[in-house]
């Protein structure tokens, strides 16, 4: 099981793309955030977006 906390932002637009968000929201996170992205770290750029790991795991028909 990977822990891993950071994805490249290469894997988070794929994520986002798959989740649902337009191109415009990705490249707007995109353009705010360091390579990789830290989701510890980067979370409250990401929460204005309304991007969470749970919303992400929701929208994908996953469970936490």
């Amino acid at each position: 099981m990977d822990l891993s906390r950071t994805l490249s932002k290469a894997e988070a637009s794929r994520v986002l793309r798959r989740a649902g968000y337009s191109a415009e929201v990705i490249r707007e996170v995109s353009d705010q955030l360091a390579d990789p992205i830290d989701l510890d770290r980067d979370a409250q750029t990401l929460l204005r977006y309304g991007i969470t790991r749970e919303h992400l795991i929701e929208t994908m028909g996953g469970s936490p």
